[in-house]
């Protein structure tokens, strides 16, 4: 049998056609059941294929002057599809009568069409629907959930995990399971001639093998599982390289600032909190810019691109350190200079022949935030600019996660949702800088949470040990007191690194790493003796932070803090229950009929309020955003306003936003966190970012 895909990484080709949204299946897990891909359709059924397909787009085409035609039409391709292509034969039976669901005012209902049933389970269900402009667009008839919604609504309320969603043309795969984000892949019957890949992989994944007839785990659903679980180590592992890209530019700057004052020059530098919160900033900025630029929420055209934007760079970056050295790169500060400046027409504006850059304003992209960092010296050039090859790190550290057993995968902010990122943050907050008054060592261990230790306490420690089994040990205890959150190697691998500091074969470049972080004889021997257990920073340089410089050191604990991340999936489910009386009447308070609820008028709506008094990340406030703006479509939609469904959407959210959401929080940068996750869910590329400012506010909500 052929295989459209030879090599297992050719699993990314394919998935690179679907328009996928949550955690959809991961490559490792479709390379674990299907090394070689998936195999291709025989020629058979691909000439029974290519011959439906042409009777339904002669249909499709003439959608719009013959309905009934049309609907005829699909629903034999969707048999064909389903019975043959699919392979689903027998197992394709009637939806069970309580595979239905209607509005949350019970106004519009919708059932499912198909089933797969095997064994006298029902292991998917399939919704046939009107054609349409994109299945992730609500239909307009009041309920402002779109087609992939409705379904993941039945699949909920059947407990089916499983369901196809399909107009003919656009097929959409699609799991939900309590508790957990749905996830959701779209692809183009149009593209199945020029493009098989996606069909095959639909075709194989939907086949009974995987739906019910293979080994428990290769079914599909053991699949999307498995995946959701991978998705959840991305999301830990960009949390860690993220804090690692914090620590970096901390080291960068600090660099700055130790050598102004070996010169005899002023330190740079404002106090050690400031520049811990200006390095979280950049990190931020980096985010919203390539975040909104891929989903192409910025102004585009090759002006923005060539000079501006970040979409890009780390390619770029890339290509420049393997034609060269990665060490050539610290004779640039081009792409620091470039988001610096990006920032600034963000914030203030920028017109020019053929690109204009509203006046987004935002205190995320303020330049007189942060003086230091445009601070410039008397030849015009930055007082701290940041080198091209920590700016490579940077970009890496968002764009490619590194997670054992599945490699190196870049990631795309496309899939990335607004509360991943606000979980990829939040544990930022457990941190700010301080002034090292002695040389201090980072330490290996867990990746984002490694400790740091002064190399004073470190002799004093080896001084008193027999061994290093034992001098791990102690390294252990001392971490667990002084930095209770830090999370070290076990006493064993710690043992074993420390061992590797004397063997020049389990260290090569022991010299080199040495000599990149000191010139001093003597601290360099003292080095070489604990150099094993010394962590690498991303430009793999020892961590070692000398007298005066600035260290990334722990605040008390996230715990004690009370900073938590709450998951998309529970933070819907308490805003609805929470917000469904308010926009109801007659609502769940008065029935537990909903048919008899009556949605608020559009004004009513926007005139609610709803506050998050400890608001971090801003979870709770997003999903209201996104409740109460679904519900205001709806509400428009009943007054007969009309439009594009996507841009009622979007502008339904953002008066939301603008008018009835206000959080505060006691950490002045879990402000800045939520104030950038309600920019991302509501951003207008024509509108500023300034709406945001006067609604998220520092302040104590226990003290007033």
């Amino acid at each position: 049998m052929k295989r459209f895909a030879p090599s297992a990484s050719d699993h990314r080709l394919w998935l690179a056609l679907v328009d996928a949204d949550g955690p959809f299946l991961s490559v490792p897990e479709l390379r674990r059941v299907a090394p070689q891909g998936f195999t291709t359709l025989d020629a058979p059924r691909a000439a029974a294929l290519k011959a439906a397909k042409a009777a339904f787009e002669s249909a499709w085409d003439a959608r719009s002057t013959k309905p009934d035609a049309f609907a005829a039409a699909r629903d034999a391709w969707v048999d064909h599809v389903l019975g043959t292509t699919f392979g689903w034969g027998q197992f394709k039976q009637p939806a069970p009568a309580s595979a239905r669901v209607t509005s949350p005012d019970g106004q519009v209902a919708v059932a499912a069409s198909f089933a797969y049933v095997a064994g006298g389970t029902t292991r998917a269900l399939v919704l046939v629907v009107p054609p349409s402009a994109s299945l992730r667009e609500a239909p307009g008839d009041g309920w402002s959930a779109d087609q992939v919604d409705r379904l993941a609504a039945l699949l909920l309320a059947g407990k089916t995990p499983l369901g196809v969603v399909t107009d003919g043309r656009w097929w959409g795969l699609v799991r939900a399971v309590p508790g957990t984000t749905v996830a959701s892949g779209i692809i183009d019957s149009q593209t199945w001639v020029e493009e098989p890949g996606p069909r095959d992989a639909f075709a194989g994944l939907l086949s009974p093998r995987h739906l019910s007839q293979g080994a428990a785990d290769e079914l599909l659903e053991v699949l999307f599982a498995k995946s959701v679980t991978a998705a959840e180590e991305i999301t830990e592992a960009l949390g860690a390289q993220v804090r690692q890209a914090i620590e970096l530019l901390v080291a960068s700057f600090s660099e700055t600032s130790v050598a102004a004052r070996e010169r005899g020059l002023p330190d740079p530098l404002p106090e050690p909190d400031e520049v811990y919160d200006a390095a979280v900033t950049v990190m931020m900025r980096v985010v919203f810019l390539l975040f909104a630029q891929e989903r192409g929420l910025l102004p585009t055209g090759p002006l923005f691109e060539q000079s501006y934007g970040l979409v890009g760079q780390v390619d770029a970056l890339a290509d420049r350190a393997e034609a060269d050295t990665p060490e050539a790169l610290e004779a640039t500060a081009l792409t620091w200079y470039r988001l610096l400046a990006t920032s600034k027409a963000l914030y203030e504006g920028a017109t020019f022949e053929n690109m204009r850059l509203p006046a987004y304003g935002g205190s995320l992209f303020a330049p007189d935030r942060f003086e230091f960092l445009t601070a410039t010296r008397a030849d015009g050039g930055l007082v701290c600019p940041v080198n091209d090859r920590v700016m490579l790190a940077v970009l890496e550290s968002v764009q490619f996660a590194n997670v054992p057993g599945q490699g190196r995968r870049q990631i795309s902010f496309r899939d990335i949702d607004v509360e991943q990122i606000g979980y990829i943050y939040e544990g930022l907050l457990g941190y700010t800088c301080r002034r090292a008054s002695e040389v201090v060592v980072g330490l290996i261990g867990k990746e984002g949470s490694e400790p740091e230790i002064p190399l004073s306490v470190l002799n004093d420690l080896a001084d008193d040990c027999d061994d290093d089994l034992d001098l791990a040990r102690q390294i252990i205890a001392w971490a667990k007191v002084d930095q209770p959150s830090a999370d070290p190697k076990s006493a064993s691998a710690l043992a074993k690194a420390l061992a590797a500091s004397d063997d020049p074969d389990k260290i090569p470049d022991a010299e080199v790493a040495v000599r990149s972080v000191t010139h001093d004889p003597e601290l360099a021997a003292n080095l070489r003796s604990f150099l094993g257990a010394i962590r690498r920073d991303l430009r793999n340089r020892p961590v070692v932070v000398h007298e005066g410089g600035l260290l990334v050191a722990e605040t008390p604990s996230r715990k004690n803090a009370g900073a938590h991340y709450t998951p998309r999936a529970l933070a819907e489910e308490v805003v609805q229950h929470a917000l469904e009386p308010l926009v109801y009447f007659p609502g769940p308070y008065q029935t537990d009929d909903h048919t008899a609820w009556r949605l608020r008028s559009s004004s009513e709506i926007i005139a609610l309020k709803v506050a998050d008094i400890a608001c971090g990340s801003g979870a709770f406030l997003v999903a209201a955003a996104r409740f109460l703006g679904a519900r205001l479509v709806e509400a428009w939609t009943a007054e007969g306003v009309s439009g594009e469904p996507a841009l009622l959407e979007r502008q339904a959210i953002r008066e939301v936003v603008a008018s009835c959401l206000y959080g505060a929080d006691i950490n002045p940068m879990a402000i800045e966190m939520c104030k950038l996750s309600l920019w991302l869910v509501s951003l207008d590329a024509r509108l500023p970012f300034s709406f945001v400012d006067d609604k998220v506010l520092v302040g104590n909500s226990l003290l007033g």
